[in-house]
């Protein structure tokens, strides 16, 4: 089964930590790693033909000192997976010169390439709007409508996966992703749904006038999402995965279901939670910054976010 992921290395911690999952992931799965380095381009002005000639041996100079540093940085990460176990066979390095800018640069290396997933590590909690629109890895996010994208924030200790389901197209195909890349792993899978409670659409002095009604409620979202955990679980056996390693749960949910979902995985150790891009509530959205996989995103210290 071949299948290979691109890593986006700067040299960062951020970048080497997000080695260190794939390591832990995949050691002895058949994976392939493609290492990406994007060379900061210089500022437009230099592309002048003058410039370029009174400034030549300095811009040389400068070029040079960029591919070193390129070199050095991919030369330290294929070291890094080397010796957490990686088959050195199995990892190429990629050096490129920006063209459009890191992330779309990392996204149009990716689709050239065949690459099943783009990998980058996040820099922390922050909040939404800064993420999403001020760094690599929120623009990866973006731009990368197709390939999925696992964002790996700080350490992430554990092996288990939570696949966060709900009733829609898209976290259906999060679960065809995470059957094809953690088929031939150790990894134990969830498949997890929170329902959606009633109090996200009626006001709970309303519904505490009707006390059946959140009852009725709440049987009517499981029945809902039955098919699709059954309709899941095929396809995860159908890809080679054993029964006992895949598991459910359904839990009655709150308001925030972005909250329940990282809360969750915290509590019973989960290091990496899969989601499709656009869930059932924000399907509209271009992308997932305003809806529950945003908001997970912003709540994933020491996890690995898959967006599907």
């Amino acid at each position: 089964m071949g299948r290979n992921v691109v890593v986006a290395v700067d040299g960062s911690e951020n970048s080497m930590r997000a080695l260190d999952y794939i390591s832990m992931m995949f050691k002895e799965a058949n994976l392939e790693v493609d290492l990406l380095y994007i060379m900061p381009a210089l500022p437009p002005l230099f592309d002048d033909p003058k410039v370029r000639r009174e400034a030549k041996k300095q811009l040389e100079a400068i070029e040079k000192r960029n591919q070193e540093k390129g070199e050095a940085i991919l030369s330290e990460a294929k070291q890094r997976l080397e010796k957490l176990g990686l088959d050195k066979g199995r990892i190429r390095t990629n050096l490129e010169a920006k063209q459009k800018g890191a992330a779309r640069d990392t996204c149009h290396f990716t689709i050239m390439n065949h690459g099943h997933a783009i990998v980058v590590g996040a820099r922390g909690r922050s909040r939404l709007e800064k993420f999403f629109t001020g760094s690599v890895s929120g623009n990866i996010v973006q731009c990368s409508r197709e390939t999925p994208v696992w964002l790996v924030n700080g350490k992430v200790g554990s092996k288990k996966v939570l696949l966060s389901l709900d009733p829609s197209e898209n976290a259906m195909r999060a679960v065809e992703h995470a059957a094809l890349m953690l088929a031939d792993t150790q990894s134990e899978l969830r498949l997890f749904y929170t329902k959606r409670d009633l109090s996200r659409f009626i006001p709970p002095d309303v519904i505490e006038a009707a006390p059946d009604i959140q009852e009725f409620w709440q049987t009517k979202a499981g029945e809902q999402i039955a098919p699709f955990i059954q309709k899941a679980v095929e396809k995860l056996k159908s890809a080679g995965i054993s029964e006992d390693r895949i598991s459910t749960e359904i839990i009655p949910g709150t308001r925030n279901p972005a909250d329940d979902i990282a809360t969750y995985a915290r509590k019973n150790w989960y290091g990496t939670v899969v989601m499709g891009r656009h869930g059932q509530s924000d399907k509209k959205n271009e992308y997932p910054m305003g809806g529950v996989t945003g908001r997970v995103i912003q709540d994933s210290a020491n996890l690995a976010v898959w967006v599907v």
